[in-house]
């Protein structure tokens, strides 16, 4: 094991001592938390000072990376990659602007930004760049000179000349400094460095108009601000007032290094080859992880969590009143300004108790957690925050209703879920079916995600898209044949599910009886996902919905099974119950589900297909209906889905099978394998369906 001390010397021996590093060696981190070499875990309010967007290690992130960097992780920009421009024009869609260069980080971001205004500004000889004090841009030289901070600049004057600093918020004072000689006005939309200081709608609005009025650029440093921290993609949009270039990088990679100048009009365009560059910016494997933290935000609705959760925090620890002076910021980037000059020291007590925050000053806390914080960890961390500054904990107001669902644990049956919950299960499951297609491979599993497959009943799609699925989200799934348990035979169902519980985060389950499942369930302490069971098979009815959808968009469509009611109809039934979609089922009276309301149920196929636009059947003798071979061959033998019987339906109908199918039976050879089919494209979605219904059940979305 990795010993602190150890690793504390080799740091302070070989690395130059630019950083206070808190007493603790890191060594994982999942989410909003931290653990360090002896298991102390934290919750990373700091989250790499805004870096890690996402939290630590996000398995969108980390697959995103894994893909890219078994395909191509870094070439020379004199050659084209995909994911640089796929990036580039993402972000110009999201901020309106037009073109982007790709930098290491925010001060060359910053560079770039400063080379574009000296450049533009000197055909009208205008050479003066106009900041605010207080505000930071980074530590390379150009970007230190217009840094607003005498502390950080006093080592190395004298500084790059050409900066001209004005008071924050001081609106008479921008007029007076803004002028014929401005090239450029650069401005933090909220100063973090100096404490999380917003600048007020009026001063950005008078910005704009004198950056209009005299020609000169205006400039929206937004690397702590932008990629959704404030609960908008960017902090301009709280206000309207677009700037002519902005800079990002804090957030954008998920923890990977990337900055990045964009700008619109003639900003655009006014660097040429050859005057500027940079060796790494914009490399395949950091512009990958961009488009995944993009991606995640968008799909996941992180913007309007950040608005909800930000707003609990911030009036949470405002409550906490006492030494509490003042709560600043928006959304999840907050300053807490304190009446005493106790603010590192708050730091090193939070710390000992497993929350990391962080101080700009004496005075004034800064909070920049990931964006996915719950509402749970921020009253955690108020708690925390409360018992450091010595006052009683206050009870925070509730958050808006989360715009995801409630939170998913045994999936047994289409009836624990709701219809919101099978929306964001589709919804994901299409985005993962997107996303892995550009770059499909599977990723390395991490600790402590380990998910047991109870199996009675042998499988190949159901197994090998359980075991695939689980692995590209970072975990290992155990695969456990009935030969391994002897569910209620060797062992019973309560020791096992007691066990299985200690060891795993889910277990998914394929059995013969419903009733054990519902035992299984009742007796484990970690989510049941139920992967067949003779009642019901919801993880297919998802898939098969899923494949619908892409034939038909959001359309209800009609949908037919014809043949036997079993598992498979009845989820598919009920899926289509809560969704809203027109339901029959055709098939001989003995075999029909029990009255499930409004579903149709009939045994004249002209009927039961008319206006189908999806027909669907599964064989006729099901694991354990050996017995009735016989008499099923008989009964059911009018059933079968032919050419003629495609006919009876839509005529862009298409054709389902939840597979392994007896050809010759249940359907022809004609119809299986002709166009109108979608049974390869419905076992693929196996795969995605399952991932996005145990991202949701694991907590992972």
């Amino acid at each position: 094991m990795l010993k602190y001390d150890t690793i504390d010397h080799l740091d302070q021996t070989y690395v130059m001592q630019t950083y206070r590093r808190l007493p603790a060696l890191m060594v994982q981190g999942a989410g909003c938390h931290l653990w360090d070499n002896r298991g102390n875990e934290y919750l990373d309010l700091l989250a790499g000072v805004a870096v890690c967007g996402l939290g630590h290690c996000h398995p969108a992130v980390v697959a995103a990376i894994t893909r890219q960097a078994q395909q191509l992780m870094h070439v020379s920009n004199l050659l084209l990659t995909a994911p640089q421009a796929q990036l580039a024009e993402k972000l110009c869609r999201l901020s309106g602007m037009e073109r982007v260069f790709f930098s290491n980080c925010g001060a060359s971001a910053v560079e770039t930004a400063l080379k574009i205004a000296k450049k533009t500004g000197a055909s009208r000889g205008a050479t003066e760049i106009v900041t605010l004090e207080g505000s930071f841009h980074g530590r390379t030289l150009g970007a230190l000179a217009a840094t607003g901070q005498a502390k950080f600049q006093a080592p190395f004057l004298p500084l790059t000349p050409g900066f001209r600093h004005v008071p924050f918020d001081d609106l008479e004072a921008l007029r007076a400094a803004v002028g014929e000689h401005t090239a450029a006005i650069l401005i933090e939309p909220i100063l973090g460095e100096s404490g999380v200081w917003p600048v007020s709608e009026a001063y950005l609005r008078l910005a704009r108009e004198l950056a209009d009025r005299f020609g000169a650029l205006l400039i929206f440093d937004e690397i702590q601000t932008g990629i959704g921290r404030t609960g908008t993609w960017f902090a301009f949009e709280h206000t309207g007032v677009r700037p002519d270039v902005l800079c990002l990088a804090k957030g954008l990679g998920g923890g990977v290094p990337i900055g990045a100048c964009l700008a619109r009009c003639e900003a655009a365009t006014s660097l040429q080859p050859g005057e500027h560059g940079s060796t790494f910016g914009g490399n395949p494997l950091a512009c990958a992880a961009s488009l995944a933290v993009l991606d995640t935000i968008e799909h996941e609705a992180l913007l309007e969590q950040v608005q909800a959760v930000g707003q609990v925090f911030k009036e949470g620890v405002a409550a906490l009143g006492g030494p509490v002076i003042e709560v600043r910021g928006r959304g999840l980037m907050l300053g807490v300004e304190l009446k005493e000059p106790t603010a590192r020291e708050a730091v090193q007590k939070a710390f000992a108790r497993g929350l990391i925050v962080n101080a700009t000053g004496e005075t004034t806390l800064r909070l920049v957690p990931p964006l996915i914080l719950t509402e749970e960890q921020a009253r955690r961390a108020i708690q925390i925050l409360g018992e450091v500054l010595g006052v009683r904990e206050a009870v925070p107001a509730r958050a808006k209703p989360s715009p995801r669902g409630a939170a998913l644990r045994d999936v047994l049956s289409i009836d624990d879920l709701s219809a919101d919950q099978i929306e964001e299960i589709l919804s994901l499951a299409a985005f993962e079916k997107q996303r892995r297609k550009l770059a499909p491979s599977m990723i390395a599993p991490v600790e402590n995600r380990s998910v047991a497959m109870v199996f009675e009943k042998p499988s190949l799609r159901t197994r090998f898209s359980f075991e695939t699925g689980i692995r590209e989200l970072g975990g290992h799934a155990i695969y456990l044949t009935k030969s391994d348990i002897g569910l209620g035979q060797r062992e019973s169902i309560r020791d096992v599910a007691q066990n299985l519980s200690r060891w795993s985060v889910a277990i998914v389950a394929r059995l013969y009886w419903h009733r054990q499942i519902l035992e299984l369930a009742e007796h484990a302490d970690v989510p049941v996902v139920n992967a067949l069971t003779e009642w019901e098979h919801p993880c297919q009815a998802l898939a098969d919905l899923m494949t619908i959808r892409e034939s038909f968009g959001e359309e209800r469509v009609k949908i037919t099974y014809v043949g036997d009611g079993n598992n498979v109809a009845r989820s598919l039934a009920k899926l289509a119950q809560k969704l809203g979609y027109p339901f029959a089922i055709c098939g001989p009276q003995n075999f029909r589900l029990e009255d499930l309301k409004g579903i149709e149920q009939t045994d004249d196929l002209r009927e039961g297909l008319r206006e189908a636009s999806a027909v669907y059947t599964d064989v006729w003798i099901s694991m354990g209906d050996e017995h009735e071979q016989e008499h099923r061959l008989k009964v059911f033998a009018e059933y079968q889905v032919s050419s003629d019987v495609m006919k009876l339906a839509d005529r862009k109908a298409i054709f389902l099978h939840c597979l392994p199918a007896h050809r010759g039976y249940e359907v022809t050879d004609e119809v299986i394998d002709s166009n109108q089919s979608k049974v390869v494209d419905q076992a693929e979605n196996r795969l995605h369906a399952q991932k996005a219904l145990m991202q949701k059940v694991l907590g992972l979305a």
